[in-house]
């Protein structure tokens, strides 16, 4: 059926002056540059943002000193100022830390916190305004020109792309300005691939439409030949793998496979972009800026980060030693790294020379960077084994307890922006390995109290507080030399509470399985059990062991009672065990905005609450 417009045909009658006077109209009403302004806006988006958070970043830095080397803390008054923003950081954190629905999170791939929650739904909402609200969406007649809601959806999509790239980075330039580690950026980037991907799809359906209802398949299949038309198919199919594959569960079970498919596809994606775009009204410089951006940090990484760095362990590997620790676990101790430094909760790529060089997995470093001397510590790493390259490493130590190896370090990467010296009080709460994490806080936070008393420097932190939850006795045996240490250093300021969940013991089980457990009282031969476990010395002065599942809503509602002014929660551990901490610490912010309903001896000016997701990779 024909499209008339003003009693014209929109094909027939396409070389009529009646056509070109309507054409002429229809592109003074809305021109086809206007649109173009669109990409501006979506960039002015993304920059605000950018700029805002680097805000949040630059004032904590400096409260966080300034609290930290202030010689009477005590009189430090935050002022009307200070006051105003830690009730609106404490409320803003009571709505952005509790956890949404584990099911709209885990399947739909959406953050995992109300407040991440919120900014993509801010995000989307500010997309769709522009995308869809100006009017209108098509022209009278495909010839008066493309239709505008394909156009601005179309560069809306270009001018996401540098966003895209700068996410990709493990060192990248929005972590650097917001102190937002790149992992945690990692759900932006996967969604801002999605908003581009849905815009994409935007901007191409107005074109089939309006020109299937003008002419029908043969009107679109003679457009698919124009060179607008087909060389826009290859981007958006190269950018639709990469969402797909981006999906955690399709990451979960083919990860190695998304890896190498992610580095490919993304290349495909730039380069189609590029040629599809044809630099129309110089769209090209969007994508010059994603290439720059993209690249310079690559050689950052490279130079910096990994084995290219140009020092005498130039593109040579580092002697490791494994070493199982259990029969479900693994430690690997990395050593000749007088030349790395790193910090609380940072992480590293682990590359092992030999048949699977081209293997590279994340691991949390645990272990603290010795700056007293001039040799570091080892760099030691607690791994419990699931699939691939982790399985075969712990199979090698069926034999032997030990073995030696080369490996290849990619890091340090991520830790924890805000610096734990310069609170009051900290609490670290983990599960399990997640424990890779949380000890070398203590460690650090053990050796600066032992530092600070030995020189008389007066810091802030004065109270220390370790809950680690582990399934057996024997898992304790990972990081007891590292906790004996701690409580030897600042014994007077630690606190240890390790909560047994099984009362079992780990031997031969299955070491990959799922091993369910429930908090029950102990009976009178599990008494005696903990007597012998005591006996046997795995206990030393200073641990509080309990032999049952820890409720931790009780354990973060009974803080309440410890809080100090400023106050730094360190989180890592299970999925569930995650959600739980941050539904705790969401209610614990009441105390700051609610200060005058608040039992508290002590004022309250921040609780925050630092996540670490062991599994997130």
């Amino acid at each position: 059926m024909a499209v008339t417009f003003d009693g014209m045909d929109c094909i027939a009658d396409s070389t009529s002056d009646a056509f070109m006077a309507a054409y002429t109209a229809s592109q003074t009403e809305i021109p086809w540059l206007s649109q173009f302004i669109y990409a501006k806006y979506t960039v002015y988006f993304g920059v605000v943002v950018v700029f805002l958070a680097t805000i949040k970043n630059v004032w904590f830095k400096y409260t966080d000193n300034k609290y930290k080397t202030k010689n009477s803390r005590e009189s430090l008054e935050p002022g009307y100022l200070g006051s105003f923003i830690a009730v609106l950081t404490s409320f803003s954190r009571c709505i952005g830390y509790k956890p949404i629905n584990v099911s709209i999170s885990k399947y739909l791939g959406l953050p995992a916190t109300s407040g991440s929650f919120l900014f993509v739904v801010a995000t989307t909402a500010y997309l769709a305004c522009y995308s869809f609200i100006p009017h209108y969406w098509y022209r009278g007649c495909a010839g008066f020109g493309s239709p505008p809601i394909a156009v601005r959806t179309g560069v809306m999509a270009t001018a996401l792309i540098p966003f895209v790239y700068v996410l990709s980075g493990k060192t990248n330039t929005i972590t650097l300005l917001t102190g937002i580690s790149y992992e945690k950026l990692n759900s932006l980037h996967q969604f801002i691939g999605v908003a581009c991907f849905v815009l994409s799809v935007i901007h191409t359906i107005p074109f089939i439409y309006q020109h299937f209802a003008e002419g029908g398949v043969a009107a679109v299949a003679v457009n698919f030949k124009t060179f607008s038309y087909y060389s826009g198919i290859p981007p958006i199919i190269f950018l639709g793998i990469l969402c797909f594959g981006g999906n955690s569960i399709v990451r979960k079970y083919f990860y190695e496979a998304f890896l190498h498919l992610h580095w490919i596809c993304g290349i495909a994606f730039f380069g189609t972009t590029v040629w599809h775009i044809d630099n129309t009204n110089g769209m090209w410089d969007y994508m010059w800026g994603a290439l720059a951006f993209w690249m310079a940090q690559l050689i950052y990484r490279a130079l910096v980060k990994t084995c290219f760095r140009p020092n005498a362990l130039f593109m040579r590997a580092r002697p490791a030693q494994l070493r199982r620790l259990d029969s479900r676990t693994f430690e690997v101790s990395v050593t000749n790294i007088a030349d790395m430094k790193w910090s609380p909760g940072q992480h590293c790529y682990l590359r092992f020379a030999g048949s699977r060089i081209l293997d590279n997995h994340p691991f949390s470093i645990n272990s603290i960077s010795n700056e007293d001397q001039k040799q570091s510590n080892e760099m030691k790493f607690i791994i419990i084994p699931k699939n691939g390259l982790t399985r075969v490493l712990h199979a090698e130590l069926e034999e032997s307890i030990t073995s030696k190896k080369k490996v290849f370090l990619d890091g340090p990467y991520g830790g924890c922006p805000r610096e734990p010296l310069s609170f009051d009080n900290l609490t670290m709460i983990s599960t399990g390995s997640g424990v890779t994490v949380t000890l070398p806080f203590l460690e650090h936070a053990a050796h600066s109290i032992a530092k600070a008393n030995s020189n008389s420097v007066p810091i802030p932190l004065r109270d220390v507080h370790f809950i680690w939850i582990v399934r057996y006795q024997e898992n304790i045996e990972w990081i007891k030399e590292a906790l004996d240490r701690a409580y030897e250093l600042a014994g007077e300021y630690i606190t240890i509470d390790i909560y047994v969940a099984n009362r079992g013991s780990a031997k031969g089980l299955n070491d990959f399985e799922e091993i369910r457990y429930e908090s029950k009282s102990p009976s009178s031969q599990e008494k005696a059990m903990e007597s012998t476990f005591e006996d046997s010395h795995l206990i030393s002065k200073g641990f509080n062991i309990y032999f049952e599942k820890p409720n931790l809503s009780d354990i973060l509602k009974d803080s309440k009672r410890f809080l100090k002014r400023k106050n730094m929660i360190v989180s890592s551990g299970s999925a569930s065990m995650r959600r739980e901490v941050c539904s705790g610490v969401s209610s614990l912010q009441s105390m700051i905005f609610n200060a005058d309903l608040a039992k508290s001896r002590t004022p309250v000016e921040e609780i925050y609450l630092h996540t670490e997701a062991f599994g997130w990779f």
